[in-house]
This record gives C-alpha cells, sequence and structure tokens, in this order.
C-alpha cells in the first residue's frame, strides 16, 4: 500500500469533517487495515498447509483469506461512502453516521457511477474502471474465488494450485459468473491479488485525498 496515501488521507478527513465524522473515519480505516494485514497472514498460512499437504487446512485458510479480502474491499466502500456524501449528498450514499452493513463496495461503486454530479470523478472511475469496465487480474481472480467460497469448497488442483472455472464441478459452474479464469500456481495467484488490492485501495486513498483537499480549498 502506499504508506503516504494512508497516512495522509485520514488527515483530510479531520480537516474536513467535524469529530464524530472524523472518529468515524479513523475505525473503518482500522478496519480495513486490519483486514489486509490478516488477508497476508492468511495466504502465508494457506501456502504453509500446501507445502504440508494439509488439503483440508489449506482449503479453510484459503477461504479465510478470501473473507478478509472481500471484508478490505468493503470497509475501503465505507471509507469512500464517507468521504463522498461530504463531497456530493445528492449521489444517494449513505449519511456516514447512518452506515448499515448493506452499505458495501458494490453498492458505493454503483451510486457513484450512476449518478451524473459523481460518475465522471476520479474516485467513481477507478471504482468503476477496475472492478467492472476494466478489472486487473487480481481482482477478477479474487471475485472467482470468493464467490465460489460462498456455496462449495474450494478444489485445491494438485494441491498446489488455485482453482481455475474448468477445475470446478460441472453442477457449480452454473453459480458464479460466466468468464474463464484459468487455474494459477498458488503463490503467484495469492500474490496477485494481495497486490491488486493493495493498489486499489492506495490509488484510492490518494484520489480521495486530492479530492478533499481540493474542496477545503475551494471554500477558502
Amino acid at each position: 500500500m502506499n504508506d503516504t496515501a494512508h497516512g495522509a488521507l485520514p488527515e483530510a478527513v479531520h480537516k474536513a469533517r467535524p469529530p464524530t465524522e472524523s472518529e468515524l473515519f479513523d475505525l473503518l480505516h482500522g478496519f480495513t487495515a486490519a483486514r489486509m494485514d490478516t488477508a497476508a497472514v492468511r495466504a502465508g498460512a494457506t501456502l504453509d498447509a500446501l507445502a504440508g499437504g494439509e488439503t483440508e487446512r489449506a482449503r479453510r485458510e484459503l477461504r479465510a483469506f478470501l473473507r478478509e479480502c472481500w471484508d478490505a474491499l468493503d470497509g475501503l466502500g465505507r471509507e469512500v461512502n464517507l468521504c463522498m456524501h461530504h463531497l456530493f449528498p445528492e449521489a444517494g450514499l449513505y449519511p456516514p453516521l447512518q452506515m448499515t452493513r448493506q452499505c458495501t463496495f458494490y453498492m458505493v461503486r454503483k451510486k457513484l457511477h450512476e449518478h451524473p454530479a459523481t460518475a465522471d470523478h476520479p474516485v467513481s472511475r477507478l471504482l468503476w474502471g477496475a472492478t467492472r469496465a476494466e478489472p486487473g487480474r487480481g481482482y477478477e481472480r479474487l471475485s472467482f474465488l470468493y464467490n465460489v467460497s460462498l456455496f462449495v469448497p474450494l478444489p485445491v488442483p494438485e494441491g498446489r494450485r488455485l482453482p481455475g472455472r474448468a477445475d470446478l464441478p460441472q453442477a457449480v459452474r452454473g453459480l458464479v459468473k460466466p468468464g474463464e479464469v484459468p487455474p494459477c500456481e498458488a503463490r503467484k495467484g495469492l500474490r496477485q491479488i494481495q497486490e491488486w488490492l493493495e493498489t486499489m485501495v492506495g490509488e484510492c486513498y490518494g484520489r480521495m485525498t486530492r479530492a478533499l483537499s481540493a474542496a477545503g480549498d475551494a471554500t477558502r
């Protein structure tokens, strides 16, 4: 993650928002960071289990890794919701102090993309582009594996690979979004997901910091 962006955003929020919202943001920000840290631990545990031939433990650790990554993405969505609601209250986002668990990354992405005031904003373009219009391979793999893990145990081909669509039982293939995700050596695939997520979060923090700072400058 871009450490500069990670540290600059809370400062920008504290300058732009009242104490209660700033306190909430700090909690949301800490949640996202904790999920990413725990995901790294789970990735290591997955590889250790695979190296030891412990397939069932590897499946459990892999599912935990995917859950942490997805929770980090939803955590990022709630941070965006708080910042962008301040800048564009007309966009239909949750009032920050009324957010619920229904405030997810996908909900925030959809609201920002669909509203004319925010559709072309740099933050909105990033969320939509990186996960919908031109998704990166890391996101595609994360989305595919996470959605499979919601229904069935994930297969671990040859005890060392992350599965692709062709590795799924035929009965399961209709439960996930169509598209070809190839299998991948586990270490490479886990790192691919982590790097995509770290880049996404860092870039989003940078764009939100610039947006809040620019809005503050405009009111002076």
